[in-house]
């Protein structure tokens, strides 16, 4: 059986609805259900029915993807058998962690590991949705949450600070707010991506309840861009908006979230060379930085 097929099986499993589950392959959403179609024809039987919720699995599909978790599973150790015994570490490894992470805190740290381990290539993904170790969407996952329902295994390796900020020409015409009642007339830039910064939205629109929203943003870069530009107060990562001395933290002794920050894999693929080689660059680097990181 074509194993892409099983893959687009699972993705229309889990998001319910072919639309979203393209835009999780990177595909289109007539190819999801072409293959769809392909694999209940296969089979003989119908793996999803319709609903005003959206797609579920029929008690045929959920007998089909209790066999499909198995065949991934069973995959991982397969590979891990052969692979483990191999002396270098080589291969494609898949690191999913954040966007803000990769390219502010990674990407400037990955040249000497590169160059000391030239027969490793690097896959960095840095989707929205959480990528999933089971289906082979990463080998190795970097994220502020643990495990999940994937029985990953892992452990803190540092915690995130995130303040809030602003110009210096912004700090220029007015005050910065030092407590929550203090940010009446002041001009805030949330976030417009609520879904996938649940948590810290929350805080930050808590806080800044008195000010005025001026913008939202859907990433980091974006809020970054508009603090930088003077437009107003911005949720901003502490490790991001250090490096920007034309920034300012409001109240740094005070106003500050920080989450957990988690290095997972699964337990089968924690012993090939190239996986491990990449968890402890990865550990390494976050024990030298857990100040910076932390804020």
């Amino acid at each position: 059986m074509d194993w892409e097929l099983c893959k687009t099986f699972v993705a229309v499993a889990e998001t319910r609805s072919f639309a979203a589950a393209a835009r999780r392959l990177r595909s289109s959403h007539p190819t999801v259900g072409r293959k769809i179609a392909e694999l209940e024809g296969q089979l003989g039987i119908p793996l999803f029915a319709r609903s005003n919720e959206g797609l579920s699995l029929t008690s045929h599909g959920q007998k089909f993807r209790e066999h499909v978790d198995a065949m991934a599973a069973a995959a991982l150790r397969a590979e891990a058998a052969v692979s483990a015994a191999g002396v270098q570490a080589r291969g494609v490894v898949k690191l999913s962690i954040g966007a803000t992470l990769a390219s502010h805190w990674l990407m400037p740290r990955l040249g000497p590991f590169l160059r000391k381990h030239d027969h490793i290539q690097l896959e960095i993904i840095t989707h929205p949705y959480p990528a999933s170790v089971r289906r082979r969407e990463a080998d190795v996952v970097l994220r502020p949450v643990d495990s999940g329902e994937e029985n990953l295994i892992g452990r803190k390796i540092g915690r995130l600070g995130t303040g809030f900020y602003a110009s210096r020409d912004y700090a220029a015409r007015r005050r910065l707010p030092e407590r929550r009642d203090e940010w009446k007339g002041h001009s805030v830039i949330g976030f417009a991506d609520r879904l996938s910064n649940e948590r810290l939205a929350r805080w930050s629109d808590a806080i800044t309840r008195q000010g005025s929203m001026v913008m939202r943003c859907s990433s980091q870069g974006d809020m970054l861009a508009a603090a930088r530009a003077g437009l107003g107060i911005s949720t901003l990562s502490c490790f991001v908006a250090a490096a920007y001395p034309e920034l300012v933290r409001v109240a740094p002794q005070k106003l500050v979230s920080v989450a957990d920050l988690w290095l997972l894999a699964h337990p089968d693929l924690v012993d090939l060379p190239a996986v491990r080689a990449v968890i402890d660059f990865v550990r390494g680097s976050a024990r030298e930085d857990r100040m910076r990181l932390r804020g």
